[in-house]
């Protein structure tokens, strides 16, 4: 069994684009609603209604209580599991190259690098269009050197608060020179759309008071003014991941 196990919150912009997405690369998905009040509760059971969708345990955005309540869900799923965001889509050119490739390297969990997509204003993006792969549509950013998402098959995943790390042993998975990659593409700044820009926006006011005074997801207490400011610092550190080897050979 492959499951895919993600939270969301009023995700009815990008949630189309991710359900579909997703669909086809995981047997079973997992989706826990941290109080919606927007169509993402239809449209996932519209779209995937094979897949369950759970009311979350947690009433504010705690990223702590978060990644406990997605290890709690994890160990109900047995074989391969993955735990993303909406933001965050799992790419690779083969699925079946890529799943029987975690069984013949032998590991139990890997790091999948995370690309970070932002728009370059100067490229001339249309309009994201509905009926089209979103991940076909964006192709501006930059790739991180040391962070990933994971994807195991141990009963939970020992995440520290973030989930870019674990305490269980792990291998990244092989990146420059696989002919077959797998990349986890984050839309970061991307599409920038006014949609994106309230969906960032709506995120800091639900912060609970103890992420807060752990400064934790302060990066979510921000201002318009300050998102356009960090969108521009990000820009600067975007290139065209098309020319990219690594990029290309996903979708040949």
């Amino acid at each position: 069994m492959r499951t895919v196990i993600s939270h969301f919150y009023n995700e009815e912009y990008l949630l189309p684009w991710w359900l579909k997405h997703h669909a086809s690369l995981f047997d079973h998905g997992i989706l826990i609603n941290r109080g919606s009040t927007d169509r993402s509760v239809e449209i996932c059971r519209q779209l995937v209604p094979h897949w369950e969708v759970r009311d979350s345990k947690v009433p504010t955005f705690d990223a702590e209580q978060v990644d406990i309540e997605v290890m709690e869900i994890e160990e109900e799923c047995m074989g391969w599991k993955m735990a993303l965001n909406t933001t965050e889509f799992l790419c690779f050119p083969d699925k079946n190259k890529f799943f029987s490739s975690l069984d013949e390297m032998g590991s139990s969990m890997y790091s999948i690098r995370t690309i970070m997509l932002v728009d370059d204003p100067n490229y001339g993006y249309d309009e994201p269009d509905p009926a089209k792969p979103l991940v076909e549509q964006r192709h501006h950013g930059f790739i991180l050197p040391d962070t990933g998402r994971f994807i195991h098959k141990y009963s939970r995943g020992n995440y520290a608060p973030g989930r870019h790390f674990s305490s269980h042993p792990f291998i990244d998975y092989p990146f420059n020179d696989n002919p077959y990659p797998a990349i986890v593409i984050k839309f970061f700044y991307s599409p920038w759309t006014e949609e994106t820009r309230l969906r960032k926006l709506q995120i800091g006011p639900t912060l609970s008071e103890g992420s807060i005074y752990r400064s934790m997801g302060l990066q979510h207490l921000v201002t318009r003014e300050e998102l356009e400011r960090r969108y521009n610092s990000y820009v600067n550190q975007a290139t065209d991941l098309s020319r990219h080897p690594v990029y290309q050979r996903l979708w040949r």
